[in-house]
């Protein structure tokens, strides 16, 4: 779907982003916090310190391709930019699942 080297910016949406609230807007980002801070607080430590990114392991969300995983996953990116911070995926498909099995 994008090209190598490709940005996704998401202009689709500005529409919907436009009639949104100021009010609305701030209670959606206040919702995104307490959720991330909740069911993510490791990650929301991460986000906190003074480093340029943050690292996820692709296996750290949706390892069994669960669509509420998906949700909570593009809800830790959108945090983290929040908190003015690069989102990087590294590993490869269920590979710390095959790293378990080599150990064991």
């Amino acid at each position: 779907m994008f090209e190598t080297g490709s940005t996704f910016t998401g202009s689709e949406s500005i529409f919907l982003m436009t009639s949104m609230t100021n009010e609305e807007r701030m209670q959606r980002e206040s919702n995104l916090i307490a959720t991330i801070r909740k069911k993510l607080p490791d990650f929301a430590r991460m986000c906190a310190d003074d480093a340029e990114y943050v690292l996820l392991h692709q296996d750290a969300f949706a390892a069994d391709y669960q669509d509420d995983e998906y949700a909570l996953l593009g809800m830790a990116i959108k945090y983290a930019g929040l908190r003015g911070k690069e989102v990087r995926v590294i590993g490869r498909n269920r590979s710390s699942f095959a790293e378990e099995e080599r150990i064991q």
